[in-house]
């Protein structure tokens, strides 16, 4: 069920946008989320690997607050995560964009990281704050895919073959 919609301007003040009026907090980790939103424009859920599945961090809030994509990125130690999609919002704050199917040498320096699509039927997997959040599917979600040491993206032949298991392909 898709929640009401308020009014906001763009942050060019020339034309206005739909955004979702916020959901209800029901935890402390729901408040901790909205309160990042508000403050900054983003939160970053991580979440822990749990049987053959790496751990994963995405953001929340870049959508509703920037008109970008929201970021998803697998298999990296937690922390390293949460800064990884962190690094990322931060520079969608600053103006930068990151499309789906491009490549930028702005998130990891020294290497270029693959910006991929996430198609819908992995949103209730892996997204399930961002589903909450924006009450419905409707959301843009692309995948940071971070290369090897030889700056190769998982979908290059060379690609280390010990870590390709940590970044499932999710287009």
């Amino acid at each position: 069920m898709k929640r009401a919609t308020r009014d906001r301007r763009g942050e060019e003040g020339s034309e206005m946008r739909q955004l979702p009026e916020m959901p209800t907090p029901e935890t402390e980790v729901d408040r901790r989320l909205l309160d990042d939103i508000e403050a900054q424009g983003w939160h970053v859920m991580r979440v822990p690997p749990r049987g053959n599945t790496p751990g994963w961090a995405f953001s929340v809030g870049l959508h509703h607050r920037f008109d970008h994509p929201e970021i998803i990125v697998f298999g990296l130690p937690p922390e390293a995560l949460f800064n990884l999609v962190d690094r990322i919002a931060s520079r969608v704050a600053s103006g930068d964009r990151f499309s789906p199917g491009s490549t930028s040498d702005r998130i990891l320096e020294g290497y270029t990281c693959g910006i991929r699509p996430v198609v819908r039927r992995w949103y209730q997997a892996f997204l399930g704050y961002a589903i909450w959040f924006y009450g419905d599917e409707e959301f843009p979600v692309v995948q940071c895919r971070w290369p090897d040491r030889g700056n190769r993206l998982p979908e290059h032949p060379d690609f280390d073959v010990e870590l390709a298991s940590l970044q499932p392909f999710l287009e």
